[in-house]
């Protein structure tokens, strides 16, 4: 694909969004970074949300990045609501959101836009990689039938893929490096603040895809990760917690009725076959369910209103899913029962032929 013709100051107009918790040491590489776009500067605004750090980061700005529009929070709103008061607080058609451990490389926000031209895409997503640029780490999400994410591609070597320009559909583009539309972003709710972490971008690439919007990979659109903040904040523990919580909230919250009480069911079961096969795994399990169950009125609410702006059926948004067999854990037999129990539940034919690919 040749990229639509970007040249006036007014096509970059872009309001990029940083969430930020006791991030200073990685803001610095991150802000450079930006320096660097090869894009009219006076065009792009930028935004670090301070998610009430204690490490002196908001003086630390005020003194080296004057031009970075600071919105502060007391306290820590995790990243779904961050990006939410950011996004609502853009003065941008455009907000990229971008995670504070990343670094873009000069043409990363001009193939962002390229691809958004190209395709009319509410949301475009980022090919991320490793810090030194040497590994996949995301090229376009893939979800298992009961609502856990994962990354395309990943832990491919970057030197193997095919140079690419062309936009591809994906079911979500990563949290950490993304282009939105921040009308379409907001009309269909944003990322739902309940997450705090884990899949809220699994949840809304799928919300976009059922409301009739696109999103679209970027492959052109490079990023680099320093990479996983959020599991030391949280530990291994607090981690699989709210993997366990975020994807059940997100099959009961964007499955058509028809279809959605048999697989919250099969997942249920499934969860806690990972709790018996894997005893270091049971309290996260546990606890998981215990706090999605804890906002399942909230979780009901969204679903009603999913159902009733739905543009597109799930027969047509479940390819994207890639790898809907994919286990959350190892083993043949967690494998098999997989395939038993949607059979046992009547949902395996949703699924069936689709496996994810290695390309």
């Amino acid at each position: 694909m040749s990229p639509p013709a970007l040249s006036r100051p007014s096509d970059f107009a872009v309001s990029i969004a940083i969430p930020s918790w006791n991030g200073r040491h990685l803001l610095a590489p991150c802000l450079e970074s930006l320096d660097r776009l090869d894009v009219p500067h006076e065009a792009v605004e930028r935004i670090v949300i301070d998610n009430g750090s204690s490490d002196d980061t908001v003086d630390w700005l005020a003194r080296n990045h004057p031009d970075v529009r600071i919105l502060r929070s007391p306290r820590n709103l995790g990243f779904a609501e961050a990006c939410n008061r950011a996004v609502a607080a853009a003065r941008a058609e455009h907000v990229c959101l971008l995670n504070n451990d990343v670094r873009v490389s000069p043409d990363w926000l001009r193939e962002l836009l390229a691809a958004r031209a190209a395709t009319g895409a509410a949301c475009v997503g980022s090919r991320v990689l490793t810090e030194e640029g040497a590994m996949v780490e995301f090229d376009g999400g893939t979800m298992n039938f009961y609502g856990h994410g994962a990354p395309h591609r990943h832990g491919r070597r970057a030197a193997d893929l095919a140079e690419e320009r062309t936009p591809r559909p994906t079911l979500f583009a990563c949290g950490a490096a993304m282009l939105v539309d921040r009308e379409v972003f907001l009309r269909v709710g944003g990322f739902d603040e309940s997450y705090f972490a884990y899949y809220e971008d699994v949840d809304l690439g799928w919300r976009f895809w059922a409301l009739g919007f696109s999103t679209v990979l970027a492959p052109a659109a490079r990023v680099f990760h320093r990479g996983h903040g959020s599991e030391a904040a949280l530990g291994s523990g607090g981690r699989l917690r709210l993997l366990e919580r975020n994807a059940l909230l997100t099959i009961y919250k964007n499955y058509e009725p028809e279809i959605a009480e048999r697989v919250f069911a099969c997942a249920l079961a499934l969860l806690a076959e990972r709790a018996r096969l894997e005893p270091e795994r049971a309290d996260a399990c546990r606890e998981g369910l215990l706090s999605a169950l804890a906002v399942l009125p909230a979780a009901e609410r969204a679903r009603a209103r999913v159902t009733e702006l739905r543009v597109r059926r799930d027969r047509e948004i479940v390819p994207l899913f890639l790898a809907p067999w994919r286990p959350v854990v190892g083993g043949r037999e967690y494998a098999d029962l997989q395939f038993e129990l949607a059979h046992r539940f009547g949902i395996d034919d949703y699924f069936s032929g689709l496996e994810e690919s290695c390309a």
